[in-house]
């Protein structure tokens, strides 16, 4: 730590007589070696060989060796509340990149990255890749012919923060129907990233339109 040229002048009479602590001690000394001005005035003071302390002198020398203290302290605990103001305010920056990273969700496109599969009478989505943050499931019924299909269609979303923070061979799981809830009734499953207002009540037409824009996941 860098001490003032004046502070370190006033300790010259008591590190030159001795009686100055250890610590003011190195730090006159580190000083006058970086110091070239201090350095002189040190060098004239040697040898002009006339200080003289008297007692209240001395007091007074004692009393600036404990001001020079506490000077000190309160450089470093100027330095500390630095540093932990830095650490604050690293820490509130992280915490917002996060939480902007976290609330930026959005549907997750398909690339062989998503599956589904029927798993003790349940059939489960799977994102590989990242985390499911939300999904949409609409399940609609239709009459095909003289029979009704069941299909269901779904899209999953995720968010940046998913994405950067999970493992590429890494799995999320979702159910996308529970076998109590009609799973083994589902012909089909679609994938589906578009508009779902209304998909339920579509017409055989228009819901073929859906399809066409979906990607066949699972069949019976």
């Amino acid at each position: 730590m860098k001490y003032p040229c004046d502070m370190i002048r006033d300790l010259l009479p008591l590190y030159l007589d001795g009686v100055c602590s250890e610590e003011s001690k190195r730090a006159v000394e580190a000083h006058l070696q970086e110091c070239s001005a201090c350095k002189e005035f040190y060098t004239a003071v040697q040898d002009a060989d006339a200080i003289e302390i008297d007692p209240h002198s001395a007091d007074r020398e004692l009393q600036k060796a404990a001001s020079f203290q506490s000077i000190r302290k309160k450089l470093v605990r100027r330095q500390v509340l630095a540093a932990f103001a830095s650490v604050a305010v690293l820490l509130a920056v992280v915490c917002f990149i996060v939480g902007v990273l976290k609330s930026a969700g959005k549907n997750v496109e398909y690339a062989d990255n998503i599956s589904v599969s029927m798993v003790d009478g349940n059939l489960v989505g799977r994102l590989q890749g990242s985390r499911i943050d939300q999904m949409r499931i609409k399940r609609v019924s239709v009459s095909v012919g003289e029979q009704e299909k069941n299909y269901l269609f779904f899209s999953m979303a995720d968010t940046k923060w998913d994405q950067l923070t999970t493992n590429p061979n890494s799995f999320s799981e979702r159910t996308l129907c529970f076998a109590d809830k009609g799973a083994g009734q589902i012909d089909a499953i679609y994938y589906y990233t578009g508009e779902y207002a209304g998909i339920e009540s579509m017409s055989g037409t228009e819901l073929q339109m859906i399809i066409d824009a979906s990607v066949l996941l699972w069949e019976k």
